[in-house]
C-alpha cells in the first residue's frame, strides 16, 4: 500500500499535529501505518479525495500523495523534486507560494480554485520541526471540497476526531510540564470516544502495578492495578499488549470494580500504550451507557493517541532523570546543595503543620586539605565516597544527609530534638572511615525560624567545633527570640 492512500483527514491532522512535534519522525509512522490493512481500509472509506505533499524552504515538494492525485491525472513521482512554478500556472502558483512561504512561519488554512482541474480545495498548511525545533519543511493537506455536501456528509462526526487529535498533538507539542501531556491525551481521548472518562496507567515506581498518571471525568488518584494476583483488564492490556474491550462492567471481577465505581461506567476500552512493541502503560475511556461494541473508526484514533501517550510518557521520565541529576552529587551519590535548599523548607513546614520539630547538622572533615595534598585529588575523593555511604548506612530512610560542597555535608534530621539529633551525629563520628576525624554544628529548629537562619545556626556551631580543637560534636546556640 502506497502513500497515495493515506488520506483520511483523521490522519492527516494527526500527520499535521505530530510533525509539528516530530517532523524527523514523518516518514516512519508512515511506513509504520501503512503495515495495517485494517487502518488502510478505514482510511479509503471514509474520505477518497485527498493530496498531501511536503515542501522545503525553496517550496521544493519532497514528498507527495493521496489519491487527490490520481483526480487530476498526477503521479508522486510527477511532483516529487519540482517546485510549484514548475507545476502550476505563473499566477496561481504566485497566489499559492505566498501561503506556502507563510506556513513556515505557522499554520493557515485557505481555499483555493484550481484553474487546472476546476474544482475547489481547502488547503491546511503547517510547518514541520525537526528535533530540535527549527523548521525546515511544511505540510500542505489539500481537500477536494467542490461536492460540499458529499464531503460533509462522509466527514460527518470525523470533524471533532480531527480537532481533538489537533489539539491533543498542539497540547503536548506545546507544554513542557509531561504531566499537562498526560492530561491531554486523556482528553482527546474522550473526545475521539464521546466517552465521559479517560485515563492514562502507567507503572508504579517500583514496578509492581499500574497507577493512574492523568485523569479526567473522575477522580482516580490512588487506584492501583497489580501486575499478579487476580488479572485485571488493564493488567491483561498491559502484559497482552493487546487492547481489550468491556461491553458490560457487571461481570467484571473485584480488582476492576473500584474502577467502575468511581467512574460509574457501563463499558470501557483499555489500550496499551506501547513503546518499540513493548507495553509501557494503558489508555482506557469509559462510558457510562452500554456500548455493544468498539467502532472501527476509534481504532486507529486510539492507536495514534496511545503513540502519543507514549511521547508524554518518555519526555516526563527524561525530565524526571534529568531532575534527578540535577539535585544529585556526581562524585558521592548524594543530593546535592540544591537539593538539600529545596528539601529543608518543606522539612520545615512538615514540622509546623505537625507540630513536631526538626534539627539540621552541618559536618566538616577534619584536616581535609591536608589529607589531599598528601595522598592526592584521587585518594580525597574516594575517602569523600567512602564517608558518603558509611554515613548514609547509619541514618533512617526519612534522614537526608546531602554534600553540601568540598568535604562538607549537611545533615536534616526530622521529628529529632537536640539530643536526639546529637547521638545520631555521634554514630555518623564514629563510622568516618580511614582513621578521619569529622567535626559537626547541630541547631534544633526554632518555631519561627527560617531556613536560612536554621542553617546558620548550624555553621556558626560547626564553626566553634572546629576551633575549640576539632573531633567533636558542638550544639548550636539558641536562636535569638524576636521582638
Amino acid at each position: 500500500m502506497g502513500l497515495n492512500e493515506l488520506v483520511y483527514p483523521a490522519l492527516g491532522a494527526c500527520l499535521m499535529a505530530v510533525a509539528i512535534r516530530l517532523g524527523s519522525v514523518l516518514a516512519g509512522l508512515l511506513r509504520r501505518l501503512r503495515e495495517s490493512d485494517e487502518l488502510y481500509r478505514v482510511l479509503v472509506e471514509h474520505l477518497p479525495r485527498a493530496t498531501a505533499v511536503v515542501f522545503d524552504r525553496e517550496l521544493r515538494i519532497e514528498r507527495a500523495g493521496g489519491s487527490g492525485l490520481a483526480a487530476i491525472g498526477r503521479k508522486a513521482e510527477d511532483l516529487e523534486g519540482r517546485s510549484l512554478y514548475e507545476i502550476l500556472p505563473q499566477d496561481e502558483a504566485e497566489y499559492l507560494a505566498s501561503h506556502y512561504r507563510a506556513a513556515l512561519g505557522g499554520e493557515a488554512v485557505l481555499d483555493h480554485h484550481s484553474s487546472i482541474t476546476g474544482h475547489d480545495y481547502r488547503l491546511h498548511l503547517l510547518p514541520l520541526a525537526d528535533a530540535r525545533g527549527r523548521v525546515s519543511r511544511a505540510l500542505a493537506l489539500t481537500l477536494d471540497v467542490t461536492e460540499r455536501r458529499v464531503v460533509e456528509r462522509e466527514l460527518g462526526h470525523h470533524a471533532v476526531d480531527v480537532g481533538a487529535l489537533s489539539e491533543t498533538m498542539r497540547a503536548l507539542a506545546g507544554s513542557p510540564d509531561p504531566s499537562a501531556g498526560r492530561t491531554a491525551v486523556c482528553e482527546g481521548a474522550r473526545t475521539v470516544a464521546g466517552a465521559p472518562v479517560a485515563a492514562l496507567l502507567e507503572l508504579s515506581r517500583h514496578g509492581s502495578g499500574l497507577t493512574v498518571a492523568a485523569s479526567v471525568g473522575a477522580k482516580l488518584s490512588g487506584l492501583v492495578w497489580p501486575l499478579t494476583g487476580e488479572p485485571s483488564r488493564a493488567a491483561r492490556a498491559f502484559t497482552g499488549a493487546e487492547p481489550i474491550f468491556v461491553a458490560d462492567a457487571d461481570g467484571e471481577g473485584d480488582v476492576d470494580r473500584e474502577f467502575y465505581e468511581r467512574t460509574r461506567a457501563s463499558s470501557a476500552l483499555w489500550h496499551p500504550v506501547l513503546h518499540e512493541g513493548t507495553a509501557i502503560g494503558v489508555l482506557v475511556v469509559a462510558w457510562r451507557r452500554r456500548v455493544a461494541d468498539v467502532s472501527p473508526r476509534l481504532a486507529p484514533l486510539m492507536d495514534v493517541l496511545a503513540a502519543e501517550a507514549a511521547v508524554a510518557i518518555g519526555r516526563g521520565e527524561l525530565l524526571e532523570r534529568l531532575g534527578r541529576m540535577a539535585r544529585t552529587d556526581d562524585l558521592t551519590g548524594l543530593p546535592n546543595r540544591r537539593a538539600w535548599e529545596e528539601e529543608l523548607p518543606r522539612e520545615i513546614a512538615r514540622a509546623w503543620r505537625g507540630d513536631t520539630t526538626v534539627c539540621v547538622a552541618m559536618l566538616d572533615l577534619d584536616r581535609f586539605k591536608g589529607y589531599n595534598d598528601a595522598r592526592g585529588h584521587q585518594a580525597g575523593d574516594r575517602l569523600l565516597k567512602k564517608t558518603a555511604a558509611a554515613w548514609h548506612s547509619e541514618l533512617r530512610p526519612y534522614d537526608l544527609l546531602a554534600r553540601y560542597g568540598g568535604e562538607e555535608f549537611g545533615l536534616i534530621l526530622p521529628g529529632c530534638g537536640l539530643a536526639e539529633a546529637v547521638r545520631a551525629v555521634e554514630r555518623l563520628r564514629a563510622a568516618t572511615p580511614e582513621e578521619m576525624s569529622c567535626s559537626a554544628g547541630i541547631a534544633e529548629w526554632a518555631r519561627e525560624e527560617d531556613p536560612a537562619a536554621l542553617v546558620g545556626r548550624a555553621d556558626q556551631a560547626l564553626y566553634e567545633a572546629k576551633r575549640s580543637g576539632r573531633n567533636r560534636t558542638m550544639p548550636a546556640r539558641a536562636a535569638p527570640v524576636s521582638g
